[in-house]
C-alpha cells in the first residue's frame, strides 16, 4: 500500500501541466537541506522533454526572493519541499495542499502563510507543500540517511508523475 503523500500527489497533480519545484533550505545544516537534495535528485532524473514541463529551482532560504521568477514561469501547480518537523519518524513524509487563509499546520511559521499570501497574489497556481521530518539539523553535519532515502523517494516520484508513469 502506498504511502499517504504518494497517494496524495497522485491524485492532486492528475494530469499536471506546468510543474514548479522549489527545493528550499539550509545546505550547511544537516538534514535542513532536503529540499534542495530532492531539487537536484529530481533535475537528474527529467529527461529534456519533462524539463519543458517541470521546472526545478533550488531557492535554499530566499523564496522571497524568487517571486518574479515563479510569477514569469506561470507553473498550474507549484510544490515547495522544505523539512518539517511533525513529530514522527526520520524521514517521514508529509504532502498537503497550501491555501491562503486556512493554515492547516500550525508547525509551518506564518513567515510562509505571508510568503504563500504573496505567491497566491501573483500566481494563479495550486501550491502544495512537501515536509520531510529531519533528523537533525546541526551546522556542519550531512544528511541522515532516512532523510536522504526519503529525498530520493519524493525525486523520483515528482519524475515518475512528469513522465506520466506514476503508480
Amino acid at each position: 500500500m502506498p504511502d499517504r503523500w504518494v497517494e496524495f500527489l497522485r491524485k492532486e497533480l492528475k494530469g499536471v501541466d506546468r510543474l514548479l519545484v522549489l527545493g528550499t533550505g539550509n545546505a550547511l545544516k544537516a538534514d535542513d537541506a532536503a529540499g534542495l537534495l530532492v531539487a537536484s535528485l529530481l533535475e537528474r532524473h527529467l529527461s529534456r522533454r519533462q524539463k519543458a514541463r517541470v521546472k526545478v529551482l533550488r531557492v535554499y532560504e530566499l523564496i522571497n526572493a524568487y517571486n518574479r521568477r515563479i510569477k514569469r514561469l506561470k507553473p498550474s501547480h507549484l510544490i515547495i519541499v522544505d523539512t518539517l518537523d511533525t513529530g514522527h519518524q526520520p524521514g517521514y513524509v508529509l504532502a498537503t495542499k497550501l491555501e491562503p487563509g486556512h493554515r492547516k499546520k500550525k508547525k509551518i511559521s506564518s513567515e510562509f502563510y505571508q510568503l504563500l499570501e504573496k505567491l497566491t497574489a501573483d500566481s494563479a497556481c495550486r501550491i502544495y507543500f512537501i515536509g520531510i521530518q529531519p533528523a537533525l539539523l546541526d551546522f556542519g553535519h550531512p544528511i541522515s540517511q532516512p532523510v536522504k532515502e526519503a529525498c530520493r523517494q519524493v525525486a523520483e516520484y515528482i519524475a515518475s508523475l512528469a513522465a506520466g508513469s506514476a503508480r
